[in-house]
C-alpha cells in the first residue's frame, strides 16, 4: 500500500476552508473539501462517497494540489460562451425592434447583409452587436433570438424566378411540333 503523500498543516486546512466558503462552484468545493479531508488522513474511500466522486479523481486532485496549490481545485470551464450575454429587458427590447422594424429602417445599407426587407441571421447578428454590444459565437444563438422574438423561420420555395411559367414552357413546346 502507497504511503500518503499529502499532509496537510493548520494553514494550509484553514486556507481550503476560507476558499471553500468563496466559491460558488459545487464541483470545485468538492474538490475543496476532498483535498481536505484527504490531507487530513481520512480514508480515500470514505472520502470518495462523501464527495460522490471516483477514488482515482482523488488521487489526481491530491497530485495536482501539491503542484499547483489551491489554483489546481479551481474549475477551468469557462461556461458556454453564448450563455446569458442579453438580459430579459434587451430581449423584449430586441422583440420589439425587430417586430416595429425592417432591417432597411435601421441598418444602413453599407453594413447591412441583405436587402432589408426581411430579417436574417446575418442582419440580426449586426443588429444585436449595434444596439447591445453582444456577439454571439453560434448562429444557433441568433436563431433562438428570433424564435424569443416569435420570429419563424421561412424558407424559400423550389422555384427559381428566371424559370419560365407553365403557359411559357406550353408556347415554347407547341412551337416545336409546329417545326
Amino acid at each position: 500500500m502507497a504511503k500518503r503523500q499529502l499532509i496537510l498543516n493548520d494553514q494550509d486546512i484553514a486556507a481550503l476552508r476560507r476558499a471553500a466558503g468563496q466559491t460558488d462552484d459545487p464541483a470545485e468545493l468538492k474538490r475543496l473539501q476532498a483535498i481536505r479531508l484527504f490531507g487530513t488522513g481520512h480514508p480515500v474511500a470514505e472520502i470518495a462517497e462523501v464527495v460522490d466522486s471516483s477514488i482515482p479523481s482523488i488521487y489526481r486532485w491530491s497530485m495536482e494540489y501539491q503542484q499547483e496549490g489551491l489554483r489546481a481545485l479551481e474549475t477551468k470551464y469557462e461556461g458556454n460562451q453564448n450563455a446569458a450575454k442579453m438580459t430579459r429587458a434587451q430581449k423584449a427590447d430586441l422583440r420589439e425592434k425587430l417586430n416595429q422594424y425592417r432591417p432597411d429602417q435601421v441598418l444602413s445599407p453599407q453594413i447591412r447583409a441583405s436587402r432589408g426587407e426581411f430579417w436574417t441571421i446575418s442582419d440580426l447578428q449586426i443588429a444585436v452587436k449595434q444596439w447591445y454590444g453582444v456577439t454571439y459565437q453560434s448562429k444557433t444563438s441568433y436563431r433562438n433570438l428570433f424564435h424569443e422574438s416569435d420570429f419563424s423561420v421561412q424558407r424559400t420555395t423550389g422555384q427559381y424566378r428566371s424559370r419560365a411559367s407553365q403557359e411559357e414552357i406550353a408556347d415554347f413546346e407547341e412551337q416545336l411540333e409546329k417545326k
